[in-house]
């Protein structure tokens, strides 16, 4: 697997992960857990009566209970915690088995002050009993052993360096039109300006998210061509607004560098599109706007 590859994984696992609810977050987890730990996981059917258990890691003797809490109260975020720890633990010692470890599975961007503690205490007043608490760097962790084949029947092919070397025109033609549709009534505004090189670490963005802006990099020269080429000599700036307002939006909702970074891939057609070559082209204007136009912070002038 190359750096294009992992990064393309790595978003689109994130992607993922954000977006997902209740029991299609569930699932999810579940699949992958299956993948990860062959013959040590064991998926529990989604039922009312699962005993507080989403799944069990038999090495471990841990129950797994996952929850996309985003939508809930800290008060009733904390009920579930200890219903399915205590839940879990009764199903256990009901089958003679001593539960040896809890894994609560979350989606939520960063839990609230009150949960953590409520982890904490359970950790700390249950001797003999791990108590983790998994978000997405924890589940990146599993997709991370996973093979080429298994990442691509979870999210689909991903674009290579080969793909990014081979990248024609039809390609970026095909990704500016579609930014183009959605950007046709984009005021235009003022000039471009050009970044700092070092854009890419003043933003904190973590390295497979740099390695694609590198990569797309490449083939800033043939997104330049096409503009360069178009008929309305707006269709680049309508494209450079629209980028703004999006970053500008996602910076209003006080998202994450690296979350604002996935946005802007899915406004790009990072969704929309689903073949590699796509993908490697939307690689590519994605980076050349993200080095060309305001979206994201230069580095401030020194005084």
């Amino acid at each position: 697997m190359d750096r294009m590859q992992r990064g393309y994984f790595r978003l689109a696992a994130e992607n993922t992960y954000l977006k997902l609810k209740r029991q299609e977050f569930q699932a999810w987890v579940g699949k992958i857990l299956e993948m990860s730990l062959p013959d040590d996981y064991e998926n529990i059917r989604l039922t009312q009566g699962d005993g507080g258990l989403d799944g069990i890691i038999i090495s471990r003797s841990a129950i797994v209970a996952v929850n996309a809490p985003r939508d809930q109260s800290a008060s009733t975020l904390i009920t579930k915690i200890e219903s399915d720890f205590e839940s879990g633990r009764k199903t256990l010692s009901d089958r003679d088995v001593e539960m040896k470890g809890f894994i609560f599975v979350h989606n939520d961007e960063g839990l609230t002050k009150d949960v953590g503690p409520k982890l904490m205490a359970l950790r700390n007043n249950n001797e003999g009993i791990d108590v983790e608490c998994w978000s997405f760097e924890r589940i990146w962790r599993e997709l991370e052993k996973l093979s080429v084949i298994q990442l691509e029947e979870m999210f689909g092919p991903g674009p290579t360096d080969e793909n990014v070397a081979r990248l024609q025109m039809p390609a970026i033609r095909e990704v500016v039109e579609h930014l183009s549709s959605i950007e046709a009534d984009a005021p235009p505004t003022g000039a471009i300006e050009i970044p700092d090189p070092e854009k890419l670490e003043h933003n904190s963005l973590n390295t497979f998210n740099q390695d694609l802006l590198r990569a797309g990099r490449s083939k800033h020269g043939l997104v330049i061509e096409y503009l360069e080429g178009v008929t309305d000599i707006r269709a680049g700036e309508a494209i450079a607004e629209g980028f703004r307002r999006k970053y500008a939006a996602c910076r209003e909702s006080q998202m994450a560098s690296d979350d604002i970074f996935g946005s802007l891939w899915d406004f790009a057609g990072g969704s929309h599109f689903t073949t590699p070559t796509q993908h490697a082209a939307v690689t590519a204007v994605l980076s050349y706007y993200f080095h060309s136009c305001d979206i994201f912070e230069n580095l401030p002038e020194s005084t």
